[in-house]
C-alpha cells in the first residue's frame, strides 16, 4: 500500500520570483508615472504663461502700457499661479520689463517653478523657468523644455 501525498500551494523560490517581478513592474510603471507628471505639469506652466500674456496683450491695447506684478500681488487683475488654487499650482508667475526695454514696448512674462506661495514641493531641474515675451520669443532655463 503506498500513500501518495498531493502537495498544494507554491514553494518559496516562486513566491520570491513573482515578488521579485511584480517589484521590476512597479518600478518600471512609477518612473513613467513620474515622467508623465512632470510634463503634465510643465505643461500647466506654459499654459499660464500664455494665458497672463493673452491679458498682458488686452491691457496694453486699453491702455498703451503693460503691467509688471509678482506672485501673491492681491492688486493684480493678472493670474499669479499656474492652477486652479496657489497651494496646487506648480508655477508662480510673475511679469516684468523685458531686458532693456520698458513696460510700454515689451512684458515678459515668467513661470518660476515650486516656492513658497505655491506647491514647494514641486521642482523642475532639467527646465526651471519657463517665460514668453510679447515680442513672441520664448524658452527656459533648460533645453528642449518649450
Amino acid at each position: 500500500m503506498t500513500t501518495s501525498r498531493t502537495q498544494h500551494g507554491f514553494t518559496l523560490i516562486e513566491l520570491t520570483m513573482a515578488i521579485a517581478i511584480v517589484g521590476i513592474l512597479a518600478t518600471l510603471a512609477w518612473s513613467g508615472y513620474s515622467q508623465h507628471l512632470l510634463k503634465t505639469r510643465r505643461a500647466e506652466g506654459r499654459a499660464a504663461v500664455l494665458q497672463v500674456l493673452l491679458q498682458q496683450e488686452r491691457q496694453f491695447s486699453y491702455r498703451h502700457s503693460y503691467r509688471a506684478f509678482v506672485p501673491g500681488a492681491q492688486e493684480t487683475e493678472f493670474k499669479w499661479h499656474s492652477g486652479e488654487r496657489p497651494e496646487t499650482s506648480a508655477y508662480s508667475i510673475s511679469a516684468q520689463a523685458c531686458d532693456g526695454e520698458d513696460l510700454h514696448s515689451c512684458v515678459r512674462v515668467t513661470a518660476t517653478p515650486g516656492g513658497a506661495l505655491v506647491d514647494s514641493a514641486y521642482r523642475d531641474e532639467r527646465c526651471g523657468a519657463l517665460y514668453a515675451d510679447s515680442r513672441g520669443r520664448r524658452g527656459a532655463d533648460g533645453n528642449d523644455c518649450w
